[in-house]
């Protein structure tokens, strides 16, 4: 399953990036984000969110400053759609799994 999570998100990369260069629809934008939400979800049973996290912020900053690029531009705020998506949920996660684990810590 964790290869699943990987192929995915790659694969989602790879097609956010394509759609951006050479395809435009009023949908894509919301596609991207479900995809990704999707992704995420897949991710979840990952061992090693952290590194997930911060491969996913790091992507974030760098397609940001790509974004002042016109022909690039376009592709890399696809990609930041889709990536957000998949970095909500596995952020999501990870903050409620630790707030769990602290409530239930203080009531031993």
């Amino acid at each position: 399953m964790k290869q699943i999570g990987q192929i995915l998100f790659i694969a989602g990369i790879l097609f956010a990036f394509i759609a951006g260069i050479g395809f435009e629809h009023p949908w894509l934008p919301v596609g991207l984000l479900v995809f990704g939400v999707f992704v995420g979800l897949v991710n979840m049973v990952n061992v090693d969110t952290n590194n997930f996290l911060i491969t996913g912020i790091a992507l974030e900053v760098s397609a940001s400053a790509l974004k002042q690029f016109t022909f690039i531009g376009e592709a890399m705020s696809d990609v930041m759609i889709f990536v957000g998506g998949a970095i909500l949920v596995v952020a999501l996660r990870t903050l409620f799994s630790a707030a769990l684990t602290d409530l239930w810590k203080t009531h031993e």
